[in-house]
This record gives C-alpha cells, sequence and structure tokens, in this order.
C-alpha cells in the first residue's frame, strides 16, 4: 500500500470544489428534483414513527355512509342539521366546529318549495309561508353552542351575499408585515349570514398538495379579501380556549408561528403547518345516524372539541398524506389536535441556512479525509458521515419533531469523494503495473485450480444419476433431475429413495466451498443422508439431525487439518405415494414449488433451521403438505435463482415462479426442461458462476399398497 499513497496525495481539491459549489448552488434554488427526495425521505420518517395522539379531546361526528343511509341522500334539509346541532349541543362541548359550507339557500326550506311549485294550491302556498325558515332555524341551533363555521378561498372574484357578514376570526400580528409570505386569494365563499350571524368564529379551509399530489402542509393564516383570515383549525382551537383572535408572528425570513391562545403552532415560512399525521384509524368517528338516535349518550362530548362534516362515499374528496388517504374532516381533526398539543413539525425558514452550513462541512470532509493518503480510513469515515447525517435527520424526526435534510448533505459528500477519487485513480496508473508479475503468477495459479475443478466435475457428474427414468417398475411416480455444474463446482446433489412402501425419500442440496473438497464432501454427504434414511425411514426429523451431526463432525476434521469448514444447504422431504402427503423440513435452503397446470405456482413455506454441519445439535422442524395427482414438486438450488445475464442482474425467484405458471407439467421432466431453457435464454452466454441443480418428482395416480422398495 506504501507504494499507492503518492497517487492519494495528487491534488484534486480544484474539482471537488467546483461539485461542492454546485451542489450548494442547487440545495439554494432547491428544484423539484430535490426537493422530492427530501419530502420522501420525511414522508418514509413518518412512517416509522406515525404520531400517537395524547389528547383525546377532538371528536368528530361524521354525515356517513350509514348516515346516509338511515337519513337520506346528501344535502340534507337544513332542520336535520338543526337537529343534530342541537343534539350535539346538549352535550356542552367546549366548540363544535361545523366543516360544511352552507352558502346557497336551502332547497328544502319550505319558502323555496313553494316558489318552485307555482301551481300549488294558494292555501298550500300560504301554508308553507307561514312556516319558520330552515336556515334560520339552522342559525338559531348555531346559537346554542360556541360554533365556528368554514370559508373557502377563491382565486376568482365571488359575489358577496345580501346581508350582513360575520367578521372572520381577527387575526393579530407580531413582528415584521407577514401579507408578502403568505398565499393571497380573490375572495372568500361564505356561510349564508342568515346562519352565520351567531357563530363565534369562521374559518379558511385551504388544502394545498405538494407537486407529487401529496398533502404534508395546511396553511394556518392565508391573506383573502385583502384581510388575514386564520385556518379553520385555528379558529376551533382559539374558540376551545375562549379566545377570540390568533397571533401572527413573522420575522426577517418569513412566518415563524401562529398562536391561538395558549396553544402555538410552529410554522414554515408561508405560514403553512407540517401535520405529524396520525393513522387514519386513530381518527375515528361518531355516525350522525348515532348522534341523533335518543339512545346515544351525549355526554360524550362534555368538554371536548366536536368537528361535523361529510364522509359519504362520492361526496368529500380525499387527499393523499405520507400515511394514505384522509378526508377532510380527519385532517381537519388531526390539525386541530396537533395545535392543541404541541405536536406539530417543525421547518422555520431558518432551516435553509443550516442545511447549507451542513452541505458545506460535509463536502469538505472527504477533500481534508484525502489528504492523510489513507484511501479506506476515508472510505470508512465518508460511509460513517452519510450514515451521521441521514441517522441524524431520522433522530432530529423522533425525538425532536425536527424536520431537517441530511441525505442532500450526504449525496453531496459521496459525489466530492467520488469526483477527487476518479482524479487520484488516474495517479495508480503506473502503479498497476507493478502489479503485472503478480497477475502472471495468478494465472499459473488459476491453471492449478482448473486442473482440480475438472476433476471435482468429474467426481460429482459420475455419483449423481443421469439415466431416467429411474423407478422403471413404478407408474406412480414421475421423477426427473438434472444438473449443470459449473466452471468452479461447488458441490450440489440430488438424493432419492424408497424408504418404505410407498414413501419416497427426496433431497437436493448446496456443499459450501469449491473444487475438489466440495466435490468429495458432497459425495460424503449423499451417503450419510441415504445411510439416515434407510435406517430412519419416514422420520424425516430423525434423518436430518443424524445427518447433521455426521456432517458437523465431518467439517470439524476438516478444520483441525488445515482445511476450511464445510456445510451442506439442504432441502429434503418424504412424499408418501398413496395419500399424497409430503412432509419437508429446509436446511438454509431455498423453498420449493408445488406446480400445477392451469393454476400459479405454490411455494411450500418452511421455517426450516441452520445448513447441515454449521450447528451439531439441532432439531429441524418438520412441515406438512399435500400433493395431489398431477401436481409437480419442484426442488431447486441457488444457482437457478441467483443466475446473472450480462447486465449483472440476478434470475430471481419472482421470474421462477412466473416460468412455472406457464408449463404445462405434463411431467416431471417437462418442468425441468422449461426452467433450464429459461434460465440459459435470460443468462445469453453469461458465465455460470454456481451449480445449477433441479428435482421434479410428479405424482402420476395415487400408489398401490403392493410395490416394490428400490433407492438411487
Amino acid at each position: 500500500m506504501a507504494r499507492l499513497r503518492f497517487g492519494w496525495r495528487v491534488p484534486a481539491w480544484g474539482l471537488a470544489l467546483l461539485v461542492l459549489a454546485i451542489a450548494v448552488a442547487i440545495r439554494a434554488v432547491d428544484p423539484s428534483f430535490v426537493e422530492g427526495p427530501r419530502l420522501h425521505g420525511f414522508d418514509a420518517a413518518q412512517r416509522l414513527w406515525p404520531h400517537t395522539a395524547a389528547d383525546d379531546r377532538v371528536e368528530i361526528v361524521a354525515i356517513d355512509e350509514k348516515s346516509l343511509a338511515a337519513k337520506g341522500q346528501w344535502p340534507w334539509p337544513r332542520t336535520l342539521i338543526a337537529e343534530l346541532v342541537h343534539r350535539i349541543a346538549a352535550g356542552r362541548p367546549d366548540v363544535l366546529g361545523i366543516d360544511i359550507l352552507f352558502a346557497e339557500p336551502d332547497r328544502y326550506s319550505p319558502q323555496r318549495i313553494a316558489d318552485g311549485l307555482p301551481d300549488m294550491p294558494t292555501e298550500v302556498t300560504a301554508a308553507l309561508a307561514s312556516l319558520p325558515d330552515s336556515d334560520a332555524l339552522l342559525g338559531e341551533a348555531i346559537g346554542t353552542v360556541p360554533t365556528v363555521l368554514v370559508a373557502y378561498p377563491s382565486r376568482q372574484v365571488v359575489p358577496r351575499p345580501a346581508g350582513p357578514q360575520l367578521v372572520t376570526t381577527p387575526v393579530r400580528e407580531q413582528g415584521d408585515d407577514p401579507r408578502p409570505f403568505l398565499f393571497r386569494y380573490a375572495s372568500l365563499i361564505r356561510t349564508l349570514p342568515v346562519i352565520a350571524r351567531r357563530t363565534r368564529g369562521e374559518g379558511a379551509v385551504v388544502v394545498k398538495p405538494d407537486l407529487d399530489g401529496v398533502l404534508r402542509r395546511i396553511p394556518l393564516v392565508v391573506l383573502a379579501e385583502d384581510r388575514l383570515v386564520p385556518a379553520f383549525a385555528v379558529a376551533v382551537a382559539g374558540a376551545a380556549q375562549r379566545q377570540s383572535s390568533a397571533l401572527i408572528a413573522t420575522g426577517a425570513h418569513g412566518v415563524e408561528r401562529v398562536a391561538a391562545a395558549a396553544a402555538v403552532a410552529p410554522t414554515d415560512g408561508h405560514g403553512q403547518a407540517i401535520l405529524h399525521f396520525a393513522p387514519p384509524s386513530h381518527s375515528p368517528y361518531f355516525a350522525a345516524a348515532d348522534v341523533l338516535s335518543p339512545a346515544f349518550d351525549i355526554g360524550q362530548f362534555a368538554g371536548h372539541v366536536v368537528l361535523l362534516g361529510v364522509t359519504g362515499a362520492g361526496i368529500v374528496d380525499e387527499k393523499q398524506t405520507p400515511l394514505g388517504l384522509m378526508q377532510g374532516v380527519q385532517l381537519h381533526a388531526q390539525l386541530t389536535r396537533s395545535i392543541l398539543d404541541g405536536s406539530l413539525l417543525q421547518r422555520p425558514p431558518i432551516v435553509l441556512w443550516i442545511e447549507l452550513a451542513i452541505i458545506l462541512l460535509a463536502g469538505a470532509v472527504p477533500i481534508w479525509l484525502i489528504s492523510f493518503g489513507r484511501p479506506f480510513v476515508a472510505v470508512a469515515a465518508l460511509l460513517g458521515l452519510a450514515a451521521t447525517l441521514i441517522g441524524g435527520e431520522l433522530a432530529l424526526f423522533r425525538f425532536a419533531s425536527f424536520l431537517i435534510d441530511g441525505l442532500f448533505a450526504a449525496t453531496t459528500a459521496l459525489a466530492t469523494f467520488g469526483v477527487m477519487l476518479m482524479e487520484h485513480l488516474r495517479a495508480l496508473q503506473a502503479a498497476r503495473r507493478a502489479l503485472d508479475l503478480e497477475l502472471a503468477q495468478q494465472r499459473e495459479r488459476n491453471a492449478r485450480l482448473a486442473g482440480e475443478l475438472e476433476a471435482a466435475r468429474a467426481i460429482q457428474m459420475g455419483l449423481l444419476p443421469r439415466r431416467f427414468p429411474i423407478f422403471a417398475d413404478r407408474d406412480d411416480i414421475d421423477l426427473f433431475a438434472h444438473i449443470e455444474p459449473a466452471r468452479e463446482v461447488g458441490g450440489d446433489l440430488f438424493v432419492f429413495s424408497l424408504v418404505g412402501e410407498n414413501q419416497l425419500f427426496f433431497m437436493i442440496g448446496d456443499v459450501s466451498g469449491k473444487g475438489i473438497g466440495a466435490a468429495l464432501f458432497m459425495a460424503m454427504t449423499r451417503e450419510v443422508v441415504l445411510d439416515a434414511a434407510r435406517r430412519y425411514g419416514s422420520a424425516l426429523d430423525q434423518v436430518l439431525g443424524e445427518a447433521n451431526e455426521k456432517i458437523a463432525a465431518a467439517s470439524a476434521d476438516m478444520a483441525e487439518e488445515g482445511g476450511d469448514m464445510m456445510f451442506v444447504t439442504a432441502l429434503a422431504g418424504i412424499l408418501d405415494l398413496a395419500s399424497g402427503e409430503v412432509v419437508f423440513a429446509s436446511a438454509g435452503h431455498d423453498a420449493p414449488f408445488l406446480v400445477h397446470a392451469g393454476a400459479p405456482p405454490r411455494r411450500l413455506g418452511t421455517e426450516g433451521g441452520p445448513p447441515l454441519g454449521v450447528m451439531e445439535k439441532f432439531i429441524f422442524p418438520v412441515d406438512r403438505d399435500h400433493m395431489a395427482v398431477g401436481e409437480v414438486l419442484l426442488l431447486y438450488t441457488d444457482g437457478v435463482t441467483e443466475a446473472m445475464n450480462g447486465a449483472q442482474t440476478l434470475y430471481g425467484t419472482e421470474r421462477l415462479a412466473a416460468v412455472l405458471a406457464t408449463t404445462t407439467a405434463k411431467d416431471a421432466r417437462s418442468v425441468v426442461d422449461t426452467v433450464t431453457e429459461d434460465v440459459r435464454a435470460f443468462a445469453a452466454g453469461a458465465e455460470q458462476a454456481d451449480d445449477i441443480a433441479l428435482l421434479a418428482l410428479r405424482r402420476t395416480r395415487a400408489a398401490s399398497t403392493n410395490t416394490r422398495i428400490g433407492e438411487i
């Protein structure tokens, strides 16, 4: 390594500093391709640690599917909503927030019904005109409980309804002018004055998903009709604390916080609260139909915040959040609860400067590390730095509810290091020439190894049966096996033997290591397993237990003689040819597939245990399944699933399952041939790195009770 140190000292700082400057500039501009990964990182933290609500004061009364089925389709008559409000008010909640906009007169109002039917008899028209106005009745009901209504900001100019207008919950200002930082709207769509005249407050509902369509932030104050309007949740939280106004505090870099009485909500620079979402299941609700029932205990609302909203399918617009789809009233409930218990996430405007400083520091560390001339130490330190930055991001979220981006800084550090590394690698070209002699010697060693591998291949192929069918005198079992040794033999094997009148023992395995040692160990394993199977028959746990002990002992003997300790991954089983019952156990091996034409293949999952030879004493758990007539059980080694093509892509279990789904499974050989051909087509000439072994068993019919016993 000493001869390479000069190359690591070649300065490459200029290019690295340029990369660092570009990274800082990109972060300052914050394009979508930078913001997107940052937001998804924060989403991942939310999914890891969703909010667990500590304050259960916020309750939801929902006009849901059950309520619509019981009381009729939406919209309901205002008289029915007034009855619902009276029921909630009787429970004496601290405040009622109604997440329903009543911007137009009730179409079920007696006067509107009379106006819509001009041919109605005069006495009926007069009777309808004498009935109280539905909207006025709802307004009277609202007056019986502290109530906050919603208003919807609009980019378009919307005419105001006639009559005196309720002034929205006022917003007091502290510090700089917040208006340049807030979202602006031309007008405010509001509830009719006849309904809103006795409410305690009114708040805006603004839902602004990010560019990817995910809702993460909700504005707490907006600018509409040239005045500050608090969010619906802010107005509800303030009314719950007997506060008639809200406070917005602004600094030089943007809005810093919004307060509703004693509840202080941190915001980003645009006055948006960043929610720490709880799963939708943590926002249960009472069905409006249940609340209207005399049997409902309205005392549950006492001292609580109650939100009334619509959740019926096709009526309410659901929003995508980091934790899945949520309905509007659920969002308002979570935001209100978060304001009251102080659980909002924090990302103040100053965070940008903190992140830029971290990026500069993270980019400077690789430049400093490389100057020591110890590349492996530098790589280890850099990876530790990246892990610290990302782990720090997660820790700040988990323990401080603080959002800060460590991923971009870690990426910058890796990019800076990569640039310097490439420059240094150019200086190492001269040192590589000194390795030519060693490479020549290595070629000689490889030639000797090739001879050993050829001998090992001959041993392996000589021990395994290659001519089928095996049980020529039995027509109740169809069996076929195939092996393709790799250049570096790994010792794959398969074993099958009739151990009872109708019990077929089978096993497929893969010996660790390569060369002659692996081939010889494979031969020993085959004999040990067959001997145990002959003596214990269908007691599969005893077969594997004894084989495991003997293999572990052999491996230990090899280690004492200076060799490598070896082990065998294996999948063994016993098939009852009469009943079709399969008992099987895995010793660190891939689970087999059960294939049936016209149906997706089914994988036989098993708890399994360690490979044979790893632990001298181990009781392998045995699982059971059933194999119907015509089904094929396919066992395979990892040479199949870990086969690679020229792009270094693994064949994989999913592709194997997909290929098995297309096979006709007319016999055992056709299944093996289908998989073998597909693996070859996938590899497309790439060098085979490991043995490929497959063993297929097919029940052709239920076995009779008088059969001969044989083994392979």
